[in-house]
C-alpha cells in the first residue's frame, strides 16, 4: 500500500460510472488479477486494499484518462487546462507552453 493519496474514486465520479458499471467492465477483460466485486473496487478506492500496475492500467482504460493521474491528479480540482491540452497536438502543446511561460516570467501575456 501507498502513503501517496490515490483519486480511483474521484475518477470514477469524474466518468460518470457507478462501481458496479467499472466491475462489469473489468470482468470483460476476463483477467484474474483485477478487481471483481464493488466491495473489492470499493477496498481499493478507499486505500484499503493495494492496487497494482495492472489495476492502474485497467481503470484508466475505463476512465479515458493516463494511469498516473489516478494517483496524482484529482480530476476534480485540476483537470480542466489539463485535459483541453493534452488533446492538442504537438505544435499546439508548444504554443500553449510557450504562453504559460511568458505568464510566470510576468509578462502577463505571450503574444
Amino acid at each position: 500500500m501507498t502513503d501517496k493519496r490515490i483519486y480511483l474514486k474521484e475518477w470514477r465520479k469524474a466518468a460518470h460510472k457507478t462501481q458496479a458499471q467499472v466491475v462489469a467492465a473489468l470482468e470483460a477483460m476476463e483477467d484474474p488479477n483485477l478487481p471483481t466485486t464493488e466491495a473489492s473496487l470499493s477496498r481499493l478506492e478507499n486505500g484499503k486494499q493495494p492496487y497494482s500496475e495492472r489495476v492502474l492500467l485497467a481503470l484508466a482504460d475505463i476512465y479515458g484518462c493516463e494511469p498516473w493521474e489516478l494517483i496524482g491528479r484529482n480530476p476534480r480540482k485540476e483537470g480542466q487546462v489539463i485535459d483541453m491540452v493534452r488533446h492538442l497536438n504537438e505544435r499546439e502543446q508548444e504554443k500553449v507552453r510557450a504562453y504559460i511561460e511568458g505568464m510566470r516570467a510576468g509578462g502577463g501575456s505571450a503574444a
